[in-house]
Parts: structure tokens; sequence; C-alpha cells
């Protein structure tokens, strides 16, 4: 093969890393643990593992296809260093550098993005050349909006089902506005390039789809990040503008905008807005309370740790250690955080200074070559305002989320276009104006086979290792939960285990999720494979757990999962007690640690320590309502303490964070509580609750109204009985015979 051949052919391939690199986002392969997530990076490792050797090669080979030096570039690699530090210093290295698959965010796969970025901005080198690919990019994100544009009519057409908010292949709604922010300024940078009216045209239309996608996606904080970077581009043209008429239309059509977003958020309570996708994006009232909590603990997390971080991707470690019990109040569902929904804070607490010194170098660069390549003349004043505008975009609407998959691909694209811009020779001055390929000084060197060959098998294989062996494990074990009630379900999950994975944590989740339910419905027994599950889960558990001891989670699953087992396996118990005791070392605020062993000591009978911890968890925080309802509840009909239970319970509707009734079975011992107290003012207004809350059963209406019958406030009672017999027919039936057994209503009974 001639040496011209060579170079084209390596060049091939490495444009093919560049230009599949794009096509992250829209890949969906919803037959492995989280598809919209893993099965993205997974593709992406593996473009990258199989082209970058080829890239490497052509680069060792002409000095052409090199990297310049750039600030923005060096900044970046400053970056990738101090994550590196924070790694090798991390509280959980082996997390760090591999991250999970939920998030897809370790080292390992930053680094693939670094090197998709060396080879763009090595190859791509005019803008003809990165024209092309935004191109590209355009085409792609048009099908990325359109596929979430279907999910209105068809809220089933991807694996979940989507609610009124859109996401597409990329799920969640926040990664779908984010995505189309960095789209809107790339198309308007083509816009601005072009001659051709219908190519405008074009380009008009893929920004409607891309902001119908936006609108419908209904992100608040993605919304903000790109009213700044509409005003910085704005400011930006404002400030360096000679031409007046184009800064007084700039501005006028910025000033457009914002007016006509202030008209749209007056009229936010007519039926119009309301009533369509605007209605959130109108609706900047809601609460940040649990955000606030995050971003408290990242920093606490930050002082502790103020050089290096905890750790790339640990927030979670973070989140446990100086959990706030405070979180309950809003829902288990805000009880586990693995971000603090804040990048800045993200960068401060896992990575130290040393991380947000070189994250915040990056933005001071981007600013910095977009104003000096400006000032050369190297790129016209609207280029500049846009290098300006949509890095302010990218990194405000970050202040309210994360970075994520189809974020990384846009930032890097981003990243490697400007880098490419500023660095002279580019001829962005004029429309579609190109130069020849420059060429960098340095030896050029021949094709070599041993080097190409020797440096593709090693691709081969660590992509083999890394990222086909743990996509074939996440397969295997997706489809052993769809059978596990089988026996293919056993072999599918015997499998998953033998094969080797960075990622055993939903492995064990699912597993573990299965095995409880059964243990808890008395049903274990009865599955043909029980003993042979509960061993792989046992060793698979206990491996995810030395590989990550400070990790709270699958220690809490693993006790619960033991707690149900305490009658049937000799050990269950003490491993239950251990592995909740180590929990709490790892989270020492967190109640449902506390819980999940008061159930245990309350299985094995220890009744007074159970009391003992139901205490010290109601005193975390006296405004949480959910322990202080557990407690009272404990007091009132377990230890027969009417007076403080019923304190316990009428306080835990009365807090800052109430106790949220599950159904109308909630509003008896509230009932009881009045009862005791005499209270019937209090009884009178717990009736009102009645539509309020979840409908319950005919015994649930049928108890309650006995409470009104004891207190003898018999319109009441009828009330209760009348709106259970709608809710749930056979109250009246239910409630005869409760009257009859309790002798005339003379006692309730106890609930």
């Amino acid at each position: 093969m001639t040496r011209q051949k060579a170079v084209s052919l390596l060049r091939g391939i490495s444009l093919v890393g560049i230009y599949g690199g794009l096509l992250m986002p829209l890949m969906f392969l919803p037959v492995v643990i989280f598809p919209f997530v893993f099965s993205k990076l997974i593709f992406f490792q593996v473009l990258i593992g199989l082209t970058f050797p080829a890239y490497l090669v052509l680069a060792w080979m002409e000095p052409a296809y090199r990297p310049r030096f750039h600030l923005l570039y060096g900044a970046i690699a400053a970056y990738f260093l101090a994550l590196l530090l924070s790694v090798i210093f991390s509280v959980d290295p082996f997390r760090s550098w591999w991250g999970n698959q939920e998030r897809m965010n370790g080292l390992f796969t930053l680094l693939h993005l670094f090197a998709w970025l060396t080879m763009a901005i090595g190859v791509l080198k005019t803008w003809t050349d990165w024209r092309r690919l935004l191109n590209y990019q355009a085409v792609l994100s048009l099908f990325m909006a359109i596929v979430a544009l279907l999910e209105k009519p068809y809220p089933n057409l991807l694996l979940f089902p989507a609610g009124d908010r859109v996401g597409g292949l990329l799920d969640n709604p926040i990664y779908m506005a984010a995505y189309q922010i960095f789209n809107f300024f790339f198309l308007l940078l083509l816009a601005l390039k072009v001659r051709s009216k219908n190519a405008r045209i074009l380009y008009g239309v893929i920004g409607f789809f891309d902001i119908l996608a936006f609108i419908f996606a209904q992100s608040r904080g993605a919304l903000v990040g790109l009213g700044m970077g509409i005003l910085a581009f704005g400011i930006w043209v404002a400030v360096f503008s000679k031409n007046k008429r184009a800064r007084t239309a700039t501005l006028g059509i910025i000033a457009l905008l914002f007016i006509g977003y202030g008209i749209l958020f007056a009229a936010r309570n007519t039926s119009f807005v309301q009533h369509s996708a605007l209605a959130r994006l109108t609706n900047l009232t809601a609460s940040v309370d649990t955000r606030f909590i995050a971003w408290k603990i990242a920093w606490q997390g930050f002082l502790a740790r103020p050089i290096t971080g905890w750790g790339l991707d640990t927030f979670h470690l973070i989140f446990n250690k100086y959990y706030n019990p405070r979180s309950l109040g809003f829902g288990i569902y805000e009880t586990w955080f693995d971000r603090s929904h804040n990048t800045v804070l993200d960068v401060l607490s896992m990575t130290g200074l040393l991380g947000f010194v070189t994250f915040a170098g990056i933005f001071i660069t981007l600013f910095y070559a977009s104003w000096r390549a400006y000032r050369k003349g190297w790129i016209d004043l609207p280029t500049s305002a846009i290098f300006f505008a949509l890095p302010v975009a990218y990194f405000v609407q970050n202040l309210f989320v994360f970075d994520h998959p189809a974020a990384f691909s846009m930032s890097f694209l981003m990243y490697g276009l400007i880098i490419a811009a500023t660095s002279g020779g580019f001829a962005l001055v004029h429309k579609e104006a190109a130069v020849a390929e420059t060429h960098s000084s340095g030896k050029t060197r021949n094709f070599s086979w041993i080097l190409y060959g020797g440096l593709e098998i090693l691709g081969l294989l660590l992509v083999w290792r890394t990222s086909i062996l743990p996509f074939q494990a996440s397969r295997d074990s997706i489809r052993a939960n769809a059978n596990f009630a089988n026996a293919t379900g056993l072999q599918l999950a015997q499998k998953a285990a033998a094969i080797w994975t960075p990622y055993l944590d939903e492995q064990t989740f699912l597993l573990s999720r299965n095995l409880i339910q059964y243990a808890g419905s008395n049903q274990l027994s009865s599955l043909s494979n029980g003993k042979d599950y509960l061993a792989l889960d046992r060793r698979l558990t206990e491996e995810e757990i030395a590989r990550h001891p400070l990790n709270t989670n699958p220690r809490l699953i693993y006790a619960e999962l033991m707690t149900y087992l305490i009658k049937d396996v000799p050990d269950a118990a003490s491993v239950a007690e251990a592995q909740f005791k180590t929990a709490i070392q790892t989270s020492p605020k967190r109640q449902q640690l506390y819980l999940g062993l008061a159930a245990l000591y309350a299985a094995e009978g220890r009744n007074q320590e159970v009391m003992d911890i139901y205490k010290e968890v109601r005193d975390f925080d006296l405004q949480v309502g959910e322990t202080r309802w557990i407690y009272g509840i404990a007091l009132f009909y377990d230890l027969g303490n009417k007076k403080d239970g019923a304190s316990e319970i009428i306080a835990s509707q009365t807090v800052e964070r109430p106790h949220v009734l599950q159904n109308a079975h909630d509003l008896i011992p509230i009932a009881d509580a009045y009862l005791y107290l005499n209270d019937k003012n209090g009884l009178s207004q717990l009736v009102n609750r009645l539509p309020d809350t979840p409908a319950g059963s005919p015994d649930d209406y049928a108890e309650l109204a006995i409470r009104y019958e004891v207190a003898g406030m018999l319109d009441l009672r009828d009330r209760v009985i009348s709106y259970g017999e709608q809710a749930a027919p056979g109250t009246t039936v239910q409630f005869n015979q409760l009257k009859a057994t309790a002798g005339n209503g003379s006692a309730p009974k106890k609930t």
C-alpha cells in the first residue's frame, strides 16, 4: 500500500469515528439495563476503540493531522489531568474509573470523549470540513426532535411510556432540552455562513422542529440557560459591533424575544397557556428545597476534601455521608442523590480545587479564544458572538442539572469547533470561505502495518474486555429478570454472573428486588430455584460491597433481603444486623437504615430496641412527619402510651413536612388520636380530608365511621359512610358488622 493510500484509508477510518461519535445520542438498544445511557456509551466506547488506533497511526505518519497547540485544548487536557488525580486519590477509585451503568461517567468513558475531540481537531482543519460535520449534526438533531415529538401522539413509542414532557431517544426531557440548545446555535452559525436562500429555509425548518422538541421537553433550567445564551449573544454584539444598525437590530430582536416571553409569563394562568407545553415553562415557582439540600451537602463534601475531592462519580457517597434527614419529608425518591444537580458543585465536591480551577479554565479559554480570534480577524462578529453565547447557555443550564451522554457529545463538538475556528487559517470571516488544509512542521513517516495492526489488536482487546463483555452481562441480566420464575432465568443470571463486568450494581439490585418480592409475600419456597438464586445473589452482592465498601444502597438492600429470610436462613439475622449497622456508619442520619434495623429487631421480638430506634430517628428532624407518624403509631398501639402516641400522630400532620396519607386507612389512627384527646374539632376537620385522601377499602371507611359513632358525632358518621359507599361499595354492610361486633360502637377496634 502506498503512503498516500494509507493516509487516505486512515483518514477515512478516523472520519468514521468522528461522524459516528455524533450518532451516540441516537443509539437505543432496549436489551440492556439503562438502555438510554448504557447502550449509547457502550456504542461510543466500541466506536472510538476501533477507530482511534487508525488516527494515532495517521498522526504518527503525517504531522498535518496532529492537533495544533491551542489554549482551549490545553485547558481541557489539564482538566482531564485533574480528573485523573481525583481518581487516584478517590475514596472509591474503582467507581471513579468505571462509573456505573446508570450514568457511565467514570474517567474511562470520559477519556473516549477526549480521544474523539483529538481526532476531530486533528482531522478537520477548515470551515468546509466543519460545515459538513455541522450539517450532518443538523440532520441528526431533526431526527431526534421528530422522535421526541412523536411521543405526544404515541406515548408508548419507546421502551418507557412518555409523560407530558418528551425526551425521545434521550428519555429524560431535561437531556433533550439541553441537547437542542447546542443545535440552535449550530444552526444559527450555519445559516449566517451560507449564501443559499433555500439552505437557510432548510435550516429554519430544522430549527422549528428543534424548538418544538425543546418546548415540549419543558425544562425550566434549559430555558434559563437558553435565555442567558441569547442575552450573552446580544451583549457581545452590543460591545464589539461597529455597525450601529446591526447592533440595534440584534438587540431589538433579543428584546422582542424577552418581551414575548414576558407576555406568555403574564398570561401563564390563562386556559391557553395552562393547557399547553408552555405551562411548565412559565411556572417558575417550583420547590427547590431538595436542590438546596444537595447543594449544601456538596459544599460540605468539598470542605472535607478540598484538594482533589472525593473522586469522580462519587457524589452518592458524599450525599450519604452528609445526608440531611429533612430529605425524607419530600418523599423516598428525594433521599437518593448521585449528583447535586449543579455541575459546578459536582466538580467542586468530586474533583476538588484542582478540578474546579481547570474546569473554570476551560470556559475562560473559550471566551478568550473567541475574543482573540475576532480581534485578529480570523472569525467575524456573529461567529464570535455565537462562540461566546453557546458556552454561556451550556454553563448556566448546567447550574440546574448535570452532564449526560447527549450533552457530552454536544459540548465536545463545541470545543472542537471553537478550537479549530480560533486557531487561525480557518477563514470564517467571509461567507462560504474555505482554505486549503494547513500543514504542520514535523517529520513524516511511512505506513507501518506492524504498528497499525498492533494498535488495532490492542483496541479490539480493550473493546472486548471493557465494552462487549459488560454489554453481554447487562443483556443477560435483563433477560434473566424477564424469566425470573423459570429455569431459563436462573441460567441467564448465572451466565451474566460468569462474565466479568465493572457494573455489578444493577445485577444485584434486580436479583435482590425479585427475591424480596417473593420473600415478602411468603412465596420464596414456591420458587423452584429459590435457593440457587439466593446463593447467586449473596455472592454477587458481597462482591459488589467489597468493591464499593462505602456505598450505602447495596448494603441496605442486602440487609432488607436478609430480614425477610430470618426464619429460613440460619445466618440471615446476623448478616442483616451487620449490614444495617455498617450502612449506618456510611450514612449516619439516613432514616431508612434505622427503620430497617428496627424491623429486624421487631421480627426478633426486641421491642424495646425498636422503640429506642423509633425515638432516635424521630429526633433527627422533628419537622419530618414520616418518622413522627411511625413513632406515634408504635407508642399508641404497641406500647399503649396513648397520650404521647396521640400527640405524635397529630404532630405528624402539622409539621413542616407532614406524613403523606397513603390511603383512607391512615385516617383511622388520626381519628383515634383525636378521639383519645376528646378533640371533636379535630374530628370534624378530619372528615374534610376524605376527598383528598386516596381511596381505601370498605373496612377502612367502616372503621373510621365507628370512631364517629363512639364520639357521638352521628352526622359525620353518616357522611363518612356515604362517602365510603361511593369510594368503596360495601362500606355500609361492613359498618353494620363492625358495630355489632364492637357492641353498638362502645369501643373502637384497634387498627
